[in-house]
């Protein structure tokens, strides 16, 4: 019984669902389309004791709160690359010229080779907390290791990615002197 309603609730509010999600909140990202998927997912796997009053008002609230977390994470990643590209010294791209972009590119690729230099423990642990913002405690929940070794292993990780761009750097400006030397 549950399903029959699940599937004719489905096929004739979909469209409406997704029509009201791009008319609030745009075309995307996220895709008005996949928030409204996920939304029915979401209430077809609530398990109520009493169904709602009003099925289409609690759809749609879970959409617009996948909506709404969807825009955090977004945010919250934005500010960590923002945060990562201060971190090593990198300036805002909208705020570069040409050559800046192009040096930025390039430490850029040597934080990459950095990064996969690492030992693996090192690079997941990194990953985890610096390009999917994961706490201390969501990656120790996760991985069972303890906090002190998380913290220790980022530790490293900050200090051979220092260190490798601090040779990278200093190699950069070793080259330009010997340029400029020969012009």
């Amino acid at each position: 019984m549950k399903q029959a309603f699940l599937t004719k609730f489905y096929r004739s509010y979909w469209q409406e669902l997704c029509g009201l999600l791009r008319a609030k909140f745009g075309n995307g990202p996220p895709d008005p389309e996949d928030i409204a998927q996920q939304a029915f997912m979401r209430y077809a796997e609530t398990q109520l004791t009493q169904p709602p009053d009003n099925p289409k008002a609690f759809v749609y609230t879970i959409a617009r709160n996948l909506i709404i977390d969807a825009h955090r994470l977004q945010t919250r990643q934005e500010q960590l690359i923002d945060d990562i590209f201060v971190e090593v010294g990198l300036a805002p791209l909208n705020e570069s010229c040409v050559e800046s972009s192009y040096l930025q590119g390039e430490k850029m690729l040597v934080i990459e080779r950095a990064v996969a230099s690492l030992p693996a423990k090192q690079r997941d642990l990194i990953v985890a907390s610096r390009l999917r913002g994961e706490t201390y405690q969501q990656i120790a929940a996760r991985t069972g290791y303890s906090m002190a070794d998380i913290s220790r292993n980022i530790e490293r990780a900050h200090t051979t990615i220092q260190t490798i761009l601090q040779a990278w750097e200093e190699g950069r400006q070793q080259y330009e002197l010997q340029q400029r030397e020969y012009l």
